[in-house]
């Protein structure tokens, strides 16, 4: 019989007072708004729990709707803010100091509540047609993200809400912020905030992140078109491999870990996509892990992915979705220290 594993984490919670002067990083994957929902149900638990604070890492890494969760962190504004406004009072969170005049679950609606249908034809066919010719170059979520079809939704509000806390320097200078987006020409990866990108806003760059294929169109930046940067890994956790850090936490809300609960086409294909972002994850867990930083993968747990539905863009599930991560990820992380901390437990796993 094996030995019982904890799936939630590969290193244990430093004491208080104890740990020396460490570098870490976190990364924020990509979701949708109910990734986004899961992420800061997961912060706020380990927050509640361990005393994780994101905004003391050296870098944060952010995809998508978690470059939306980094660039709001790491620009200040509490995990436990963030989910005040997005629960609208519905959570059991603790403080009610409002972020600000903008209402985070106001933007997220502006965001998704009425996107218009995309134009019917294919967003970039010449970069489909690289990207399956070079199947070691590019990722098959590249081709995916070039074959769908250009997105009419406007990501304006994220831009204002982004836009509303950035420092008068424009960029956070610690934790230091990574905006991962994809060139929708050459199906690149970009890295905004990092040495040598091209030169962007916080606001533009988290737009760009989050320009999904089929819902919004390319956002342009110094003369390149780009988009949402699931479109090459839904976690990019491997930009981080030559900082060398000494621990990596990812939050991961796109893969997954274990049966899935759920019927239907509709999760099968989101099962699908899933397996895929987990067997890409892994990969770069790996590649982590060899250059010397100790990672813990966080993962929706079965509960989760029921709470979520198979459309990760339904703004309506936030609240209920926020509420299942910050339950069941407490819930495992209150385990007993000998269970939750094997000797060897696996790579990539689940919070509960």
């Amino acid at each position: 019989m094996t030995e019982p594993t904890d799936p939630l984490s590969t290193i244990p919670p430093p004491r208080p007072g104890t740990e020396p002067l460490r570098r870490r990083g976190l990364v924020l994957g990509a979701g949708a708004a109910l990734g986004g929902a899961w992420a800061l149900g997961v912060l706020c638990a380990l927050q509640d729990v361990e005393g994780y604070d994101p905004a003391e890492q050296d870098v944060i890494v952010g995809t998508s709707a978690g470059s939306v969760l980094a660039a709001l962190i790491a620009c200040g504004v509490p995990p436990r803010r963030l989910a005040e406004r997005l629960a609208g009072g519905a959570a059991e969170v603790e403080g009610t100091e409002p972020v600000n005049a903008l209402d985070v679950d106001d933007q997220v609606h502006r965001t998704l509540g009425h996107v218009p249908l995309p134009i019917p034809l294919p967003g970039n066919l010449a970069l489909v047609a690289r990207s399956l010719g070079r199947p070691g170059r590019h990722t098959l979520m590249t081709a995916a993200a070039a074959l769908a079809p250009r997105g009419r939704g406007s990501l304006a509000p994220v831009g204002e809400l982004v836009a509303e806390f950035q420092p008068a320097g424009g960029w956070p200078v610690r934790p230091r912020t990574w905006v991962v987006a994809m060139d929708f020409d050459s199906g690149r990866r970009t890295v905004f905030g990092r040495p040598g990108a091209p030169p962007a806003s916080l606001p533009v760059a988290v737009m760009a992140s989050c320009a999904a294929p089929g819902y919004f169109p390319p956002v342009p930046v110094a003369g390149r078109r780009y988009i949402d940067g699931g479109g090459v890994s839904v976690t990019n956790a491997d930009v981080l491999v030559r900082e060398h850090l000494d621990e990596v936490l990812v939050l991961a809300p796109m893969a997954w870990s274990g049966s899935d609960p759920r019927w239907g086409r509709l999760a099968r294909l989101d099962g699908g996509l899933r397996r895929y972002a987990t067997g890409r994850l892994e990969r770069e867990v790996r590649r982590l892990e060899e250059a010397g930083s100790r990672v813990r993968v966080v993962v929706p747990t079965p509960e989760d992915l029921i709470a979520m539905g198979p459309n990760v863009m339904n703004p309506e599930r936030r609240t209920a979705v926020f509420e299942t991560a910050l339950r069941t990820t407490s819930a495992r992380l209150r385990q007993p220290r000998a269970v939750r901390y094997p000797v060897k437990p696996p790579t990539v796993a689940t919070s509960a």
